[in-house]
């Protein structure tokens, strides 16, 4: 008999959540028995909610905002990747046994090189935000040969963080100040430019980061922000001229690659981003 694959994700909040149906699409059209639930766990329920994880078998887990980097110290073992990142949100419970994944980066990069054509090597980033997301971010493109890397954040010292926690030797890494009197030059000069922070997400001002001006022709600007799927950030970049791509491509990408290391089996992609738009335009209707 197949056995049913129990898996989930936690964060908090969670009701958000778009994890759920992505992932029970995916193994309905797989013919796997598989159930997906979101558990809204507060931070300090959160080790309370990992020996639960332990005890009741649950195969697998993804973790979103704020327990990324929390996790990490309930793990039994850390991936390279999810270590140099310093966070987790993908685990893996094999008999008891916890190892902590992240494929954020993974997701971010897959979809730029096959849904923008945009391959990473060679080219100059700029990416909005030192928080977790960033982190994967940044370390992805780094390590997929980047020439230039701008880290701008608010709090300068975080982007600092993230820029000294990369060797140099691969690439030109920088961290600079939203107020800093470069931000507009280091955007002018980017091949790709990422936003990582909220602005512009649903229930966030609704408006662009600081420095869009210098956004140009021939530039490609990604938002990893779903809620709304075409944020200020985007609508402006192409009035600028430049070409877009949404978050959601990130989120399915992703949490393919957590499915595979739950199951062992292939995303079935674009059938996943028909069903999640469908949902996202429902819930515009509402």
């Amino acid at each position: 008999m197949v056995k049913s694959i129990s898996l989930g994700i936690t964060g908090h909040p969670i009701g958000h959540s778009l994890s759920p149906l992505m992932h029970e699409t995916a193994a309905l059209s797989l013919g796997i028995d598989l159930s997906y639930k979101a558990f809204d766990v507060a931070p300090d329920k959160l080790k309370q909610f990992i020996d639960r994880l332990r005890a009741e078998g649950i195969d697998g887990l993804n973790v979103t905002v704020p327990h990324k980097v929390a996790v990490m110290e309930f793990m039994d073992e850390i991936s390279g990747e999810a270590s140099a990142i310093g966070a987790v949100n993908t685990i893996v419970n094999n008999d008891g046994k916890l190892t902590g994944h992240n494929t954020d980066g993974y997701g971010l990069v897959t979809s730029i090189e096959v849904n923008a054509g945009v391959k990473i090597a060679g080219k100059k980033i700029f990416v909005y935000g030192a928080g977790g997301a960033a982190r994967a971010v940044c370390h992805a493109v780094y390590d997929h040969d980047c020439s230039r890397l701008v880290i701008a954040n608010r709090t300068w010292s975080k982007a600092v963080e993230i820029a000294d926690g990369l060797s140099s030797s691969n690439a030109d890494v920088t961290a600079i100040g939203f107020n800093s009197n470069k931000l507009v030059d280091s955007i002018k000069t980017a091949d790709i430019i990422i936003n990582t922070t909220s602005m512009g997400m649903e229930g966030a001002a609704p408006k662009p980061p600081p420095g869009i001006e210098g956004v140009c022709k021939g530039q490609l600007v990604v938002d990893i922000v779903y809620r709304p799927l075409d944020t200020p950030l985007l609508k402006k970049a192409r009035a600028l001229g430049a070409e877009t791509l949404d978050g959601l491509w990130m989120l399915i990408y992703q949490g393919a690659r957590s499915f595979g290391l739950w199951t062992g089996e292939k995303f079935p992609v674009e059938l996943i981003r028909e069903k999640l738009l469908s949902e996202l335009s429902g819930n515009l209707r509402k």
